[in-house]
């Protein structure tokens, strides 16, 4: 019997391929469990690889270094942002559109204070200038989440420049986030409180205080006489 006759020889591409996407999951498994315990410049790609069981010369075949296996752990941190901020929003914090604001900040709080290799590589003050800029592609894909959960409860126009505002105020908001976990470690409720002053500071340029009545709308850019505005009642 041939080679090509014997009975399960096609099948070994197949099986390749799901023990490859096995080994895969694992290095990424063992570096949030290595980022839970120590910090990110104290773990190397032989200790992920040693944590997974996974030979380091095998490894490589799926991420070309730690940076590289970092980025795409990044992505996957980023997808739980997304999932919670797809959460049903309660009531009383849609009621304006600075008390959802100040809720959208509180969520994404929340998923770091639960992932501390979160806090490590998308807020943490050693985290590697490749990791970081790779992840600003993960920021852009949670903004747009933003604006969808927004343009659900208020009137939004759907523009470029609507959506960057989103990925401007994560921005924004993250940055408060890293100087407190530089300074304290984690994120302390004062500089939460921080970090929705400014995300919300930021967002009014873009949202009028018509949002109390349900609906946000961008403000116009053109001159506004001071006749329109008494009719508006400013």
């Amino acid at each position: 019997m041939s080679n090509r006759q014997k009975i399960g020889l096609r099948k070994a591409p197949s099986a390749t391929r799901k023990r490859g996407r096995e080994r895969r999951k694992l290095l990424l498994k063992a570096a949030y469990e290595l980022l839970c315990a120590r910090p990110v410049e104290d773990v190397s790609f032989r200790d992920i690889a040693d944590q997974a069981d996974v030979p380091e010369g095998s490894a490589y075949h799926f991420f070309a270094n730690r940076f590289d296996l970092f980025s795409t752990l990044a992505k996957e941190l980023s997808e739980q942002f997304i999932k919670a901020h797809q959460r049903k929003v309660p009531p009383s914090r849609r009621k304006t559109w600075q008390a959802l604001a100040e809720h959208l900040v509180d969520v994404g709080a929340g998923v770091y204070a639960e992932n501390p290799p979160a806090r490590q590589l998308l807020i943490g003050g050693k985290t590697p200038p490749e990791v970081k800029q790779a992840d600003r592609l993960n920021d852009r894909a949670v903004g747009n989440v933003m604006y969808e959960v927004f343009a659900e409860h208020f009137e939004l126009p759907d523009t470029d420049e609507m959506r960057n505002a989103f990925y401007y105020f994560i921005e924004i908001t993250d940055l408060i986030f890293t100087l407190s976990v530089i300074e304290h470690g984690e994120i302390t409720p004062e500089m939460l409180a921080e970090a929705k002053r400014a995300g919300t500071g930021y967002l009014s340029t873009y949202l009028s205080a018509q949002a109390r009545t349900g609906t946000a709308r961008a403000p116009t850019r053109q001159h506004r006489s001071p006749n329109t505005d008494r009719a508006a009642g400013r």
